[in-house]
C-alpha cells in the first residue's frame, strides 16, 4: 500500500515538472521568411526542448514566418506548424513532431529514444573537457562533456555519435544497444606529422624554423596547363609568376622569390629530385610536391645558388603495393584573352588626315576617295580593301591536349614507378605549334635493412614550330613578335590577298599572313636526359649516409628557314619579293652537367632532446659547346639542308665555356620537447668563375622557433588556439650567376680582324679588361614569423622580411681611349624588404567539406648604389628607385586655349616644337626655361606588390569544385610605338583613340591628345600613357564529378573522376583596353599574347 502511495506521489510529481515547464518557459519570436527548420533552432536556443522527428517526412525547407511575445511552447507550435499537416506531442523537453495521417503514433517514436550516458578520454587515459557530442545528421542534438570528461544525451534507435575535440581525431560511434560508452580520443598528428621537403632532407612541418611554403599534388594537378610554372602561380606567398607570352612552348611563368634582389640573372634555383634543371620540362602529373625556400635559414644549405630563392620540386614515387595503372588526361581549346580593336578602313582614313592637317601637312584621302571606299569597297575589296588583319593572322586551331600513362608497383625489396606524358600545343596562329614526350622511371631497391638504392631516369623530347624570323625589327627569334607586331600596325586600307589569290602587298612588301603560310618556319628540337643514381647506408637507426651522381646531358637544335614572299598588286603584277634571297641558319648545342653529391645524417633523442646533424660534400660542372652555319641563295626552299645553298655568302661559328662549382656543406637542428627549435646551416663554395684569393666564399644561417602553445600556461587557450609559433631567422646568401665563365682573366677574341696590305686578315686579340679581384655578389637577410592555428579550422602563418644584396657583378662604364670593353665590378647594391601572408579555413559541413584559402604578398625593391652610373631609358635603373623604374616626363595634361595669350603666344615654358591647344604639356622639373631630357623623373614601378591568390576547393559527396583567383594589386604599365602611338611608323590606330581632343571637342580630360602625325611631343614618354597594370584573374575553374566506388569497381575501375575546366576565363583590370596587363612593359605590340582555354578531362586509375 505505501509502494503505491509513493509511486502515485511520484508520477503527480513528474507530470506536474513537465506541466511547470511547459508554463514557466516563455518564447520570444520575431522571424520572417525562414526556414522551417532556423525557426525550430531559434526555439532550442531559447528553451531546454529538443525535437524529435523523421526527416524524409517533414519539410524542413518550408518558408514560415512568426511574431509571438513570450508565449508558452504550445502557441509556438500551433503558429510554427499550422497548415502544414503536421501534429506534435510533448514529453517531459522532448518534443515529436509528426505527420498526422501517418500510421505510427508518437509513443512509438518516443520508445526509439533512449538516453546514454558515456566518458570521454585522451589516450593518457586523462579526461576531456569540453569534447563535442553530436548525434550524425540531427537538428545539432548534442552536448559537451563536464569537467570530468562525462555526457549524457538523448539518442533514436540506431543512431551514430560524432565525438570531436581540438587537435583530436573526429570519431564516429554506433550506438546500437549499448547505453553507457567509453571513447577514448587520439592526438590528431596530420598536422604535427606533416613533412616539408628541405635542402637535403625532411622536416616535420611544425618545427621548421624557416619560412617555407609547400604545395601539394592535389593543388597543382588541378591546372591545365603546359608548363608546370604557371601551376604555382597564386599558390605560393613571396612567389610572383608573370606570364609574359601566350606562344605554345614559350607560356611559360617568370618566377621571382620576394622581388629583384640583383641585376643579374634574378631567378631561383630550381632542383628536381635534388638535379638543377628547368621545371617546365615537367609532366605535371609526375609532381608529388613543391617546396618554396624564401629565407635565408631555409636557403643557405645551398650557398652560392641560392640568393634568388629555392624550389624544391619532388616527383611521386612507387609506394609497396599492388601494382596499379592509372591515366589522366585533357583536351582544352584556347582562344584569344582580349584584344584592341583597330580602326575600320573609313575610321582609319578620316583620323589620319586630322592627324596629318593638324601637323600642317595635306590630307592623305580626299572625300572622293573615301566616299568611293564607303560605297564600292563592300563589292570590290582588291581595290578598296577593309582589311580585319586579326582575323586574318589568327586562324590556328587553339587546341592543347594532355595524356599521361603511369604505371606503379613494388613490394618490400623492389618498388618502380614508370610514367610516360604527352603533351602537344596548337597555336592561334598557323604552322606554330609545340609538342612534348617525356618518360620518367623511378626505381627503389631496397637489398636489406641498411642498404638501399634508387636509380630515376628522366628524359624527354620537345619540339617547337613557329614561323620564320624574317625581319631585323623581330623582338622574338621565332619571328612570332614581329607578326603580331604587323598585325597591330597594318591598317585597314591594306590588303591582305586579292580575289585571285594573290598576296598583296601589305606594307612595303611586308605581308604578314603571307609570311606564316610562305615566308618559312623556326623549328627547335631537344632531347634533354637525365639520371639520378644514389645509395644509402644505414648502419645504425640514428645514422644514416648518402651518395648520388647525377648526370644531364641535352642537345638543343635549332633550323630557321627564311623563304622569299612575293606580293603582288591589284592588277597581278609583282609588287614586292623579300628577303632578295632565302637562306638557312641551323645550330647545334651540346649541354652536360654533372653532380656528385654526399651526405651523412645523424639523428638521436634522448628523454626531450633532439638533435640532428648533417654534413655533405657536392661538386658540379657544366659544360656547354656549340656551333652554327649559315647558307642562302636556296633554288628549292622545300629542300632546306646546308649543302643546297650557295657557298657565296656562307659561314659558321662555334663555342665552347666550362665552370665548376666544388661545395662543403652543413646544418645542426636541436628542439626541446618540440618546443624550442634552433637550426644552424653553412655551405663553403668554391667557383671557377672567380679568380685566386676570391674563390671560396661562406654563406652561413642561424635560426630558431619557440612553440608557445607547447607551453604551460598555454593551456587553458589550447582550445581556441592549438598552436603558436614564433621563429627568427638570419643568413647569408650568394650569387655567381653571369654569362661569362672567366671574368677574372682577359680573354683573347678569335675572330678579330685586320688590314694588311689591303687585305682583311684573321687575327686575335684582347678586348675585355680583367678584373682579377671579382667575387661573389653577398645576399643578407632576415626574417621574422608567426604561425598559428584557430579553433582547428584556420592556419596562419606570416613572415616580415628584410633583404640585402651588396657586391653586385656589373659592367660600369670606362673610357673609350682604352679600346677594351669593361668588365665585370662589384659594385651594385639593392634592397628588397616585404612581408608574406598566408590564410587556410578548412571546414565540414554534413557531407559538404571544403577548403578555402587567401595569400598575400608584398615587396618594396630600391638600388642603393650604382656607383654614380644611373641609366636614362624608358625602362631603367636609378639609384634610390626600384629596378626598372620607369623614367619619363611628368605630364601636366592636355593644353586649353587658356594656356595661350590673346595672339596664340604659348604661356609657359617653352618645350620641343610649337604647341597649340590639345598637345600635352610638361613638367619643367629643374626650372630652366626649356623642357628636354634633364626634365625626365622616375614616375612608376614595373615590379608587381601586393601579390595574391585565393583558392577554393570544395567537395560534396562526388562532385568537387576548385577556383582559383590570382593578381596583382599594384604595378605600372607602359605601352609604346604602335601599341599606343596612332599611325606611328605608318601604322594605323585603336578605338581607343577615338577618345581624343579635337577642335570640335575641346576635352581636356579625353584619354588622348590632338592627334599630330610623327609628334615630336604628344608622343614623349610620359607618364601621360602610364596606366596600372594591376589585375585580378579568375585564373582556374575546375568542376569534377568521382563516379561511385561501387559503380566503377564493377568494370574493375578503382577511381574514375571526369572533369571540366576552364584557365584565364575572366581579367578585371584598368590597364589599356584590349592589351594585357602581364606584358612586358614598354611593349609596342609585338608579343604573343595569352590565351584562354575551356575544356574536359579524365582521371582513371586501374
Amino acid at each position: 500500500m505505501r509502494l503505491s502511495v509513493v509511486l502515485c506521489l511520484l508520477t503527480i510529481f513528474c507530470a506536474s515538472a513537465n506541466v511547470s515547464y511547459s508554463q514557466v518557459a516563455e518564447i520570444s519570436l520575431d522571424l520572417s521568411n525562414v526556414t522551417l527548420k532556423q525557426a525550430l533552432d531559434e526555439v532550442k536556443q531559447q528553451s531546454e526542448y529538443s525535437f524529435w522527428y523523421r526527416d524524409k517526412e517533414i519539410n524542413l525547407n518550408k518558408k514560415v514566418s512568426v511574431r509571438l511575445n513570450k508565449q508558452n511552447i504550445n502557441v509556438v507550435l500551433d503558429n510554427l506548424l499550422a497548415g502544414q499537416g503536421l501534429a506534435y506531442m510533448i514529453d517531459e523537453k522532448h518534443i515529436i513532431i509528426y505527420k498526422k495521417t501517418e500510421d505510427t503514433v508518437p509513443g512509438e517514436i518516443l520508445q526509439q529514444i533512449k538516453r546514454i550516458t558515456g566518458k570521454v578520454v585522451d589516450h593518457k587515459g586523462e579526461t576531456v573537457i569540453g569534447a563535442n557530442i553530436l548525434v550524425k545528421h540531427s537538428n545539432n542534438n548534442g552536448t559537451v562533456t563536464d569537467i570530468d570528461g562525462n555526457f549524457s544525451l538523448d539518442v533514436p534507435e540506431n543512431a551514430v555519435i560524432q565525438v570531436s575535440y581540438i587537435g583530436y581525431v573526429e570519431q564516429e560511434i554506433k550506438v546500437g544497444n549499448q547505453s553507457t560508452l567509453k571513447i577514448v580520443l587520439q592526438e590528431d598528428t596530420r598536422t604535427l606529422d606533416e613533412v616539408v621537403v628541405v635542402g637535403y632532407g625532411t622536416q616535420k612541418k611544425v618545427n621548421l624554423t624557416g619560412a617555407v611554403t609547400s604545395i601539394s599534388s592535389e593543388v597543382i594537378n588541378k591546372r591545365q596547363v603546359g608548363q608546370a610554372s604557371l601551376a604555382l602561380q597564386g599558390t605560393a606567398p613571396g612567389v610572383t609568376i608573370t606570364q609574359r607570352s601566350g606562344q605554345p612552348g614559350l607560356d611559360e611563368g617568370d618566377i621571382k622569390i620576394r622581388g629583384i634582389g640583383t641585376l643579374n640573372n634574378a631567378n631561383p634555383l630550381i632542383l628536381v629530385d635534388g638535379i638543377e634543371m628547368g621545371v617546365n620540362s615537367l609532366d605535371v602529373s609526375t609532381i608529388e610536391s613543391i617546396s618554396v625556400l624564401k629565407d635565408a635559414a631555409s636557403a643557405s644549405i645551398y650557398g652560392s645558388k641560392a640568393a634568388n630563392g629555392v624550389i624544391l620540386v619532388t616527383t611521386k614515387r612507387a609506394a609497396e603495393g599492388k601494382f596499379n595503372i592509372s591515366y589522366s588526361g585533357y583536351v582544352t581549346k584556347q582562344s584569344l584573352t582580349n584584344l584592341p580593336k583597330k580602326l575600320g578602313a573609313i575610321d582609319h582614313m578620316t583620323l589620319l588626315n586630322e592627324s596629318k592637317l593638324n601637323a600642317g601637312a595635306g590630307a592623305v584621302y580626299t572625300e572622293e576617295q573615301i566616299k568611293d571606299w564607303r560605297e564600292k569597297g563592300p563589292s570590290d575589296r582588291d581595290r578598296y580593301p577593309d582589311t580585319d588583319w586579326q582575323d586574318a593572322i589568327l586562324q590556328g586551331n587553339g587546341l592543347q591536349h594532355n595524356h599521361s600513362l603511369t604505371m606503379t608497383g613494388g613490394n618490400d625489396k623492389l618498388k618502380v614507378l614508370a610514367s610516360i606524358g604527352y603533351l602537344g600545343q596548337g597555336g592561334i596562329i598557323k604552322n606554330v605549334d609545340y609538342e612534348r614526350i617525356s618518360l620518367r622511371l623511378n626505381t627503389d631497391f631496397i637489398f636489406s635493412k641498411h642498404f638501399s638504392s634508387s636509380l630515376d631516369v628522366y628524359l624527354y623530347n620537345s619540339n617547337r614550330n613557329s614561323v620564320a624570323k624574317y625581319d631585323s625589327e623581330s623582338s622574338n627569334g621565332s619571328g612570332i613578335g614581329y607578326i603580331f607586331y604587323l598585325m597591330n600596325k597594318l591598317p585597314a586600307v591594306q590588303a591582305c590577298q586579292y580575289s585571285n589569290g594573290n598576296y598583296a602587298e601589305g606594307q612595303n612588301g611586308e605581308n604578314p599572313v603571307a609570311s606564316i603560310y610562305q615566308g618559312g618556319f623556326t623549328n627547335e628540337k631537344s632531347t634533354p636526359m637525365m639520371g639520378n643514381l644514389s645509395f644509402k647506408w644505414t648502419p645504425m637507426d640514428d645514422f644514416w649516409m648518402q651518395a648520388a651522381f647525377s648526370p644531364s646531358i641535352s642537345y638543343p637544335q635549332s633550323k630557321a628557314f627564311i623563304n622569299r614572299v612575293t606580293t603582288y598588286n591589284p592588277d597581278g603584277s609583282v609588287f614586292s619579293t623579300l628577303p632578295s634571297k632565302s637562306n638557312l641558319t641551323m645550330q647545334s648545342d651540346y649541354n652536360r652537367y654533372l653532380q656528385f653529391r654526399s651526405t651523412a645524417n645523424y639523428k638521436k633523442t634522448i628523454r626531450q632532446h633532439t638533435i640532428a646533424a648533417l654534413a655533405g660534400f657536392q661538386y658540379e660542372s657544366n659544360y656547354s659547346s656549340g656551333f652554327n652555319a649559315f647558307r642562302d641563295d636556296y633554288l628549292f626552299p622545300e629542300y632546306t639542308v646546308l649543302q643546297a645553298g650557295s657557298v657565296e655568302n656562307m659561314r659558321n661559328d662555334g663555342w665552347a665555356g666550362e665552370n665548376v662549382l666544388m661545395s662543403w656543406f652543413g646544418r645542426v637542428n636541436y628542439d626541446f620537447n618540440s618546443k624550442y627549435l634552433f637550426e644552424a646551416n653553412i655551405r663553403y663554395d668554391g667557383s671557377s668563375k672567380f679568380g685566386k684569393g676570391n674563390k671560396w666564399g661562406a654563406f652561413p644561417s642561424f635560426s630558431a622557433g619557440w612553440r608557445l602553445s607547447e607551453e604551460a600556461f598555454w593551456n587553458n587557450l589550447k582550445e581556441y588556439v592549438s598552436n603558436f609559433k614564433v621563429r627568427a631567422s638570419w643568413g647569408t646568401l650568394g650569387n655567381q650567376s653571369i654569362s661569362d665563365n672567366y671574368p677574372f682573366s682577359s680573354n683573347i677574341d678569335m675572330t678579330t680582324k685586320y688590314i694588311s696590305e689591303d687585305r682583311l686578315m684573321d687575327g686575335a686579340a684582347v678586348l675585355t679588361m680583367n678584373n682579377p679581384d671579382i667575387t661573389w655578389e653577398t645576399t643578407q637577410m632576415t626574417n621574422i614569423g608567426i604561425d598559428f592555428n584557430l579553433i582547428d579550422k584556420i592556419s596562419v602563418s606570416f613572415d616580415w622580411y628584410y633583404k640585402k644584396t651588396k657586391d653586385i657583378l656589373l659592367k660600369l662604364d670606362i673610357p673609350r681611349t682604352m679600346g677594351l670593353q669593361a668588365t665585370y665590378q662589384n659594385a651594385g647594391t639593392v634592397e628588397n624588404k616585404g612581408y608574406d601572408l598566408n590564410v587556410t579555413y578548412s571546414d565540414k559541413v554534413g557531407d559538404f567539406d571544403f577548403d578555402l584559402s587567401f595569400n598575400l604578398s608584398d615587396v618594396k625593391n630600391k638600388i642603393l648604389d650604382l656607383k654614380g652610373i644611373n641609366g636614362t631609358g624608358l625602362v631603367t635603373n636609378r639609384e634610390g628607385y626600384s629596378i626598372n623604374s620607369l623614367y619619363m616626363y611628368k605630364s601636366l595634361g592636355i593644353l586649353s586655349a587658356s594656356d595661350f595669350e590673346a595672339d596664340g603666344t604659348y604661356k609657359w615654358t617653352r618645350q620641343i616644337r610649337d604647341l597649340a591647344p590639345g598637345d600635352l604639356r610638361y613638367e619643367n622639373r629643374n626650372g630652366d626655361d626649356l623642357v628636354n631630357d634633364d626634365d625626365r623623373q622616375v614616375l612608376g614601378s614595373t615590379i608587381p606588390r601586393y601579390t595574391y591568390g585565393i583558392n577554393f576547393a570544395g567537395r560534396y559527396k562526388g562532385f568537387d569544385l576548385n577556383l582559383l583567383l590570382q593578381g596583382v594589386g599594384k604595378v605600372d604599365g607602359y605601352l609604346t610605338q604602335t601599341a599606343m602611338y596612332p599611325f606611328h611608323m605608318g601604322g594605323t590606330a585603336f578605338d581607343i583613340h577615338k577618345d581624343r581632343w579635337t577642335t570640335e571637342n575641346q576635352d581636356t580630360g579625353a584619354a588622348f591628345p590632338r592627334l599630330y602625325f610623327n609628334d615630336s611631343n604628344n608622343y614623349l614618354n610620359s607618364d601621360f600613357y602610364k596606366k596600372s597594370a594591376a589585375y585580378l584573374r579568375l585564373k582556374n575553374v575546375q568542376l569534377g564529378y568521382r563516379i561511385p566506388e561501387a559503380i566503377s569497381k564493377k568494370a574493375l575501375i578503382e577511381y574514375l573522376r571526369f572533369y571540366v575546366s576552364g584557365e584565364n576565363l575572366l581579367t578585371f583590370s584598368n590597364f589599356w583596353d584590349g592589351w594585357d596587363p602581364e606584358v612586358s612593359p614598354a611593349q609596342g605590340g609585338q608579343y604573343y599574347p595569352q590565351v584562354k582555354s575551356i575544356g574536359f578531362g579524365v582521371d582513371i586509375r586501374f
